[in-house]
This record gives C-alpha cells, structure tokens and sequence, in this order.
C-alpha cells in the first residue's frame, strides 16, 4: 500500500481532510491505521481495475467507501509520425497565457460543469467547488510553462474549446483536459486538437508517445482516440473512502464513560456495551432513533477504563461515534444512521 499524501488544494476546496494514494495492493489494516494517524475524512485510492476484486479487504475497516469511477489510459506512438493536415482549416489555436485565465474560466465552465467525475460522485463534495476544480487545473497549464501547456482553439474571434498538455515526461507527451463547445461537437474539432498537438510534440522532438485519459463511459471520445491510431493501454479505479473523522454538520460532544465490571459478563467491553451508550445518547435524552450501526473495532477496550465517546455528525442523517482513550488513541469507531434527527 502506498503512503497516504495529504491533498493540501482538494482539502481546502471542499473543506474536508483529504488524502490521496496509487496503490497496487489493498492492504486494509496499514490504511486503517494511516486514516485513523491523519485524522482523514476522504482518502482517495487509485487502483489498477485487475486489483478491484481486492475490494472485499476493504469490508475490514468497516468504514464507508464507494468506487467512483473508472479511468481508461490511452496511448500512441509517434515515433515515426509525420505531420497531419487539420480537418477544420478556420481553427486557431493560441497559447494561453494569465491573460487568457477568464476565458479559461468560461469555457472550462460551458464544457465541464455537468462533466461526472470521482468527486462528482462523491455526496460529501461541493458540486460548485468540483468545477471550481477544473478551472483551477486548467489555468495552471496557462502560466508561462514550458512543458506545460493550455492552448485555447478559436475560430474566427469566438473560443470554441481548450486544451491542455503535460510535457514533462521524458519522451511523453500527456494529454490532461480537454473541451470543445456543445454546439461545436461532431464537427472534427476534438480530432483537430489530438492532430494539433501531437503536430507540436513532433515538432518538439523529443516525444514518442502521446497518453491521455477519460472516464471509462466517454465513449465518444475514446471512438475519436481509437480512430486516430490509440490503443487501451490500461484502466484503473478510483476508490473514495469516506471515513469523515472532522467532518461535523451540527456541533459534536464528548462524553466519558467508564463501563465497570459489575456491568459486565466479560472483561472486555463489547459492541453492546457501546450501543447501550449511543441509545442513551440520543433515544432515551433527545428521542432520536439511531440505527444501522457499523463498527470498526480497532482495539480491545476492558471494563474499569475510563473511555471518551465522541460524537459528530458527518451530515444531518448520519453519525458518528469516535472513542478513545484519554490520550486521543482510538479503539472504536461506529457509524450509524439518525432518524427522525431535528437540527
């Protein structure tokens, strides 16, 4: 499993702690622990598609997790390539700079505000910031870079779509976004713009491959990439789990509890023990029906220890229980589901 990296841009956009990884493997107890350390609301996992039957480990963190999509990588060689003629000769395609940022803003907008993608699929995410997002990247490709390129496609004064390139890689040319206007679409323009740059990366000459990216259900796009000599190279999927450890619509609080043994058939403190806690909580002082409780049982708690219990609420109709040890080390965490719950 690879590390956990914290995301300082998505974090602070959609307000959550979130954490990013590529792994090969899924390794629940080590991601577990990596989630519980950094105090992660959404960590964000990317894994090869031959890996997804690894999914059931992540049934052992008990934590909430959605598969959010699917990315299919594509490729070409150019090595031995030769310019291409453009199909639509009336095009322009001008390197954007800051000055270009607001009509950056605009077309990303018209092209990728309804665009679903892993965040889209994500309740916990912002739809608003999502596209804010997008913007973000694409006027990151329009400073000034050398290998990092936005261009924006005109035709005559009019700004019909954009797109952005990543040359850094040693003989790669990456394709990262792309758009063209609903009402420039099945006109070749898309067409134009994979023949326009990979024109550039030849003229480059250090670029022997093009790689570009989508959502496995852009089919469209993919029809125009496997017509112009790009073949599936592999895919991979986005995991999102939502373990929401800060995230809290209504205030939290903290209750200490000690469950003594005379209480207890066991020496340990069981799941029972701190469902009774949640029901007192919330059915018997609010009259709040709590239910579909899911526990992740980290480590074994005894009786005669003092506990925390600390409880947030993730949204309005879902809650969760946080308890720990006066030192802040965790030893259970239930999620559960409020009824009938009154702000």
């Amino acid at each position: 499993m690879s590390n956990l990296k914290y995301h300082k841009i998505d974090s602070q956009r959609f307000g959550l702690v979130i954490y990013r990884a590529r792994a090969e493997e899924i390794e629940a107890t080590p991601l577990l622990n990596e989630i519980l350390e950094n105090n992660v609301d959404t960590a964000i996992i990317r894994i090869p598609t031959v890996k997804l039957p690894q999914l059931h480990r992540l049934e052992k963190t008990a934590m909430p997790f959605i598969v959010a999509d699917t990315l299919a990588y594509y490729k070409k060689d150019i090595k031995n390539a030769t310019k291409q003629e453009l199909k639509n000769k009336d095009l322009t395609f001008i390197r954007a700079g800051q000055e270009e940022h607001e009509a950056l803003n605009y077309i990303v907008k018209e092209t990728f505000g309804n665009y679903v993608n892993h965040y889209r699929i994500n309740p916990f995410f912002d739809n608003h910031s999502v596209t804010e997002g997008y913007q973000d990247w694409v006027r990151s490709y329009a400073e000034g870079h050398d290998k990092r390129i936005c261009w924006l496609v005109k035709r005559g004064e009019d700004v019909i779509g954009f797109a952005t390139f990543n040359f850094q890689s040693e003989g790669k040319a990456k394709g990262i976004l792309y758009g063209v206007l609903p009402s420039e679409r099945e006109n070749g323009i898309f067409k134009d713009i994979m023949r326009y740059a990979e024109n550039y990366a030849l003229e480059r000459g250090e670029i022997d491959t093009v790689q570009t990216t989508t959502q496995i259900e852009n089919i469209a796009v993919q029809k125009v990439w496997t017509s112009s000599g790009y073949v599936l190279d592999h895919t991979s999927n986005t995991i999102h789990i939502d373990a929401l450890l800060t995230k809290s619509v209504f205030d939290n609080f903290t209750v200490p509890i000690t469950i003594h043994g005379h209480d207890s058939d066991t020496p340990k403190v069981s799941n029972r023990h701190i469902l009774k806690q949640i029901n007192w909580q919330f059915d018997f002082k609010q009259n709040i029906v709590t239910k579909n409780h899911r526990f992740v049982n980290i480590e074994a708690m005894h009786v005669d220890i003092e506990y925390e219990l600390h409880f947030s609420f993730p949204t309005g109709s879902k809650g969760l229980l946080r308890v720990t040890d006066k030192d802040g080390k965790t030893y259970m965490l239930v999620y559960f589901d409020l009824r009938h719950f009154v702000a």
